[in-house]
C-alpha cells in the first residue's frame, strides 16, 4: 500500500522507478472508468432536476449551504465552515453543521471525527452532526436543535440533499489536481462540473503569485463563465495549547518540528514558513491520522535529532493528541483562520438572500 505522499510523487511523476511506472499505467486504466461512473451519476441528478428537488433529490425544510471541492485532499474547507458560521451567527441565525464523519469512529470513541472536535473547541455555540445520511441529520438539526439554516461541509459531491448555495474551494497551491480524474489524478469530477457551483473561492492565495491566481481563475471562467469567485487567504492568529493556553504569533521564537496529518501538508508547512518559527525538520501523515504512542515517540526522537525546542502541529491534529508537552517538548498548533480578499461583500450579500 502506497500512503498518500508516495501516491503524489506517482501522480505527479516524481517517482519514476518501474514500481511507480507501473502504479501509473494502472490508474490510466482505471480513470476512464471512474469517469464513466461519476458521469452517469451526475448525469442522473441533472435529469432529476439539477438544483431543485426531485426524485432523488431531497428539500431539508430549512435553507443549506454547500462547501464542497473538486479534489480529494485538503482545500480549507474547515476554516470556510467556520468563516460561515461565524457569519451566521452574527446574524442570529441558528446554525447546524452536517458533515459525513469520516472516520469519526476512531476518534476518542465519541464518533466524532478531527474535524468535528477542532470545530467544536472553535464553535461551542454551532452543533455538529455527522453521518453518511445528511438529508436525515438537518431533519434532526430541525425537529430537535430548532436549527434555521444547515452548513454542508463538504457537500459538492452530496448531491442527494438541495442546497441554496454551492460553494466551491479551490487550492491556489494545487488547484486541479493535475489535471486528471482519480486515480490518475487527483480529481473527483471534471473541472466542468464547476458549472453547477454559485459561487468558487481560490483559497490560499498568500502562497502563489498573481498570475498563477489568474490562471486558475481563467480555467474557472471556462467552466461557468458567470460563477462569482472569490479570494480567500489564510491568517495564524495565535499559537494554542491543548488547555487554552494562547501565545502571541510572533512570541513563539522557538526551532521547532512540524508535523501534520491532513490532506495538504505543503499548505501548512508553506504557511509555517512565513511565520516567525524556525522549522527544523517536518513529517507529513495521512489525512485524518489517528497518533499513537509510537507515533509521539518517534516525533519526539526525531525533533530532538534536530535541536528542536518544540513541536508544532495543525489545531486539527492537537485535538486529537490532547496533551501540552511529550517527553519535554511543548507542542503547540497553530491557529489558522481564513479571511476574504476579494469579494467579501458579494459573499456576504448572496448569503444574505439565502438567509433571507
Amino acid at each position: 500500500m502506497f500512503d498518500r505522499q508516495q501516491l503524489l510523487k506517482i501522480i505527479s511523476g516524481q517517482r519514476n522507478d518501474g514500481v511507480a511506472r507501473l502504479a501509473r499505467v494502472a490508474m490510466r486504466v482505471l480513470t476512464p472508468v471512474y469517469r464513466a461512473v461519476v458521469a452517469v451519476r451526475n448525469r442522473g441528478f441533472d435529469n432529476d432536476g439539477g438544483a431543485s428537488v426531485g426524485k432523488r433529490i431531497r428539500r431539508a425544510g430549512i435553507p443549506v449551504i454547500s462547501v464542497g471541492n473538486l479534489t480529494t485532499g485538503g482545500t480549507g474547507k474547515t476554516p470556510m465552515v467556520i468563516w460561515l458560521a461565524q457569519y451566521l451567527r452574527s446574524l442570529d441565525q441558528r446554525v447546524v453543521i452536517i458533515s459525513r464523519g469520516y472516520q469519526g469512529s476512531q476518534h476518542s470513541g465519541s464518533g466524532r471525527n478531527d474535524e468535528a472536535l477542532e470545530m467544536e473547541t472553535r464553535l461551542p455555540d454551532v452543533p455538529h452532526l455527522q453521518d453518511p445520511d445528511r438529508f436525515r441529520m438537518v431533519r434532526i438539526a430541525v425537529e430537535e436543535l430548532e436549527s434555521e439554516i444547515a452548513l454542508l461541509d463538504d457537500g459538492f459531491q452530496h448531491r442527494q440533499l438541495h442546497r441554496d448555495l454551492d460553494i466551491v474551494l479551490i487550492d491556489a497551491t494545487e488547484p486541479f489536481g493535475y489535471g486528471r480524474l482519480l486515480p490518475s489524478g487527483l480529481l473527483r469530477e471534471p473541472i466542468d462540473s464547476l458549472a453547477r457551483a454559485d459561487l468558487v473561492v481560490i483559497n490560499r492565495c498568500q502562497l502563489v503569485n498573481a498570475q498563477s491566481i489568474a490562471k486558475i481563475e481563467a480555467k474557472v471562467r471556462a467552466a461557468n463563465a458567470d460563477v462569482a469567485v472569490i479570494k480567500a487567504e489564510t491568517v495564524t492568529r495565535k499559537w494554542v495549547q491543548h488547555d487554552g493556553t494562547e501565545t502571541p504569533i510572533d512570541q513563539l521564537k522557538l526551532p521547532v518540528f512540524a508535523f501534520c496529518g491532513i490532506g495538504n501538508s505543503t499548505g501548512f508547512i508553506g504557511t509555517l514558513d512565513r511565520s516567525a518559527v524556525e522549522v527544523v525538520g517536518e513529517r507529513a501523515f495521512e489525512d485524518h491520522h489517528v497518533y499513537s504512542r509510537e507515533d509521539l515517540d518517534s516525533l519526539a526522537s526525531a525533533a530532538q535529532a534536530a535541536n528542536a525546542k518544540a513541536l508544532v502541529c495543525t489545531h486539527k491534529d492537537l485535538v486529537k493528541i490532547g496533551v501540552n508537552r511529550f517527553q519535554d517538548l511543548p507542542i503547540y498548533a497553530l491557529l489558522i483562520d481564513l479571511q476574504i480578499i476579494s469579494g467579501e461583500q458579494h459573499l456576504k450579500e448572496r448569503i444574505d438572500s439565502v438567509v433571507a
